[in-house]
């Protein structure tokens, strides 16, 4: 784990039993160390001088509407060229390699596969406020096996390998009260109806926030024990795959609404992450138990190519 440049790297944690590792012999020795390299290096030479306005970044919307800037492109093309020269069997999938075709999530199972969110948080960038994130993770035969969030404002990087562990922040409380919990839900990306059966339950926890807008911000907060929980709409693997990597790795428990483990290749609606299996039941009890779903939304996978 690298928190900053100041801070010393802490050793990681079993969670549990360990996991085959063979696949640590069919990469660089120093993989980890040269993609958290890379991640600071395009953080500092292009997103820090174009936040705020030092640089001011070119703004236009996607096909599908929503909004991406030339900084964007421009860290996921130099990401890319760093880890294709580290694994040159590998391919790399993007979020802006995806809005250009889509066709590529097609190859999330391939043997060798980086996800790229470049910019996460980009309407926070636009708008000149915190937090935005940079994500990397790292599939084989589209398992999850290593994972880098950087918060570039903040210096803070976190990365950890499949069965390696992960120590940061303090742990669940083993038995937690559930006006004690306090989260975010994003549901102001629900169908309307969803939204509003579960906004209604919202009292039954301590502190329920509408979210920050930057998918890595959330995870790096559940990891840091700032708070239990977030609740999430759509699940595209750039936004979710390191997080929930290094929340699993920190005894944290990620899953769809129905209750399915999160898989990479699946485009699915409805999607809760936590400090641990107890938070997740308590939450997933507390907001999504017996809601109404008559179209099946939270247990429907959507083609997206």
């Amino acid at each position: 784990m690298d928190q900053s440049a100041e801070m010393p790297t802490q050793p990681g944690f079993a969670t549990g039993a360990r996991q085959d590792d063979r696949w640590r012999a069919l990469l660089p020795t120093d993989v980890q160390e040269a993609v958290s390299s890379a991640l600071r290096d395009a953080a500092r030479s292009l997103v820090i001088p174009s936040f705020r306005g030092s640089r001011p970044a070119e703004v236009s919307r996607k096909a599908s509407g929503s909004l991406v800037t030339q900084i964007d492109r421009d860290v996921e093309s130099q990401l890319a060229a760093v880890v294709t020269t580290l694994l040159p069997n590998s391919r790399v999938i993007g979020e802006e390699a995806v809005a250009a075709d889509p066709r590529l999530l097609m190859h999330l199972d391939d043997e060798w596969v980086w996800v790229i969110d470049p910019l996460d948080g980009t309407v926070n960038f636009v708008e000149g406020r915190e937090p935005i994130a940079m994500m990397v993770s790292l599939l084989n035969r589209g398992t999850p096996i290593l994972a880098w969030i950087l918060d570039p404002l903040e210096n803070i990087l976190l990365t950890t390998g499949q069965g390696e562990g992960l120590a940061v922040g303090q742990a669940a409380a083993a038995a937690p009260s559930l006006r004690d919990l306090r989260g975010a839900a994003w549901t102001r990306y629900f169908d309307d109806g969803l939204q509003q059966a579960i906004e209604e339950r919202f009292s039954a926890l301590g502190h329920v926030t509408s979210g920050c807008k930057c998918t890595g911000a959330e995870y790096l907060s559940i990891l840091q024990g700032q708070q239990d929980f977030v609740l999430f709409w759509r699940s595209m693997p750039w936004d979710h795959t390191a997080g929930i990597l290094l929340l699993q790795e920190s005894g944290g428990h990620a899953a769809y609404l129905n209750r399915d483990p999160f898989r990479p290749g699946a485009n699915r609606y409805g999607l809760l992450a936590a400090r641990s299996k107890q938070i997740w039941d308590q939450v997933w009890t507390a907001l999504i138990e017996g809601v109404p779903d008559p179209e099946g939304l939270l247990s429907r996978e959507v083609k997206v190519y």
